[in-house]
């Protein structure tokens, strides 16, 4: 019985692996973000300018790993998580972090408040990762029973944006702001689509980045 019941896990994590790899992975954000990322992005306006060395010459839209973890291997009950970790290409979340903070910078004035000085950011650290996670569960009774409880789980990392208030050449003020990461994860309903919840967790991790961009002009605007 024991050498039957690694056989089908052991074909289970196979056939697994095969539906929800990194390959896939990367097809789905390939097309959710349908990006050109051999250009760098727009890193300018009138009164602000952003850079970032986290930008990379990279044109993949994401890479990922797999691993396997939390094993829990019972005489009738087994249980392992199957993770997928997808990190993304940094130009994705900075491109919807520029746009978010140009519209919402614009919108509260930003321009104004600065008085003619110029704004000049460095993002240090973003949220650019994100773990399909697939928690496989298993009863040997005679018969084996399957099933599985499949989410999409985001990343801690913080936004970390460094600044710099210039007149001229000369730096008026200087600070760092650190936006929390409250992105939470997501769990596939009963039969859902896991192609679709992809989307539906990218959709989620977008407005998330967007949010955390307005935090970042607030803080900024707060202390002019």
């Amino acid at each position: 019985m024991k050498k039957n019941l690694v056989s089908f896990i052991l074909i289970l994590a196979f056939f697994v692996s095969g539906c929800l790899g990194p390959k896939r992975i990367n097809k789905w954000v390939d097309n959710h973000y349908g990006e050109d990322l051999s250009a760098k992005p727009k890193t300018k306006s009138d009164y602000w300018s952003v850079t970032s060395g986290l930008i990379t010459d990279d044109r993949h839209a994401s890479n990922g790993t797999t691993q396997t973890k939390n094993m829990l291997p019972l005489l009738f009950y087994w249980q392992f998580d199957y993770m997928n970790i997808t990190n993304l290409n940094a130009k994705l979340p900075i491109n919807t972090f520029i746009s978010a903070f140009q519209n919402y910078a614009n919108a509260k004035g930003l321009k104004q408040k600065l008085n003619g000085q110029k704004l000049q950011l460095s993002i240090d650290s973003i949220p650019d990762m994100f773990v399909l996670n697939d928690r496989e569960h298993m009863v040997w009774v005679i018969y084996a029973y399957a099933w599985d409880r499949v989410s999409f789980r985001p990343a801690t990392t913080p936004l970390v944006v460094s600044y710099k208030i210039m007149q001229g050449s000369a730096v008026t003020k200087s600070g760092t702001v650190t936006v929390a990461n409250t992105d939470t994860a997501l769990y596939l309903k009963f039969l859902q689509s896991v192609r679709k919840g992809a989307d539906q967790y990218l959709d989620q991790y977008d407005a998330n980045i967007q949010a955390m961009a307005k935090k970042a002009v607030d803080n900024i605007a707060a202390g002019l």
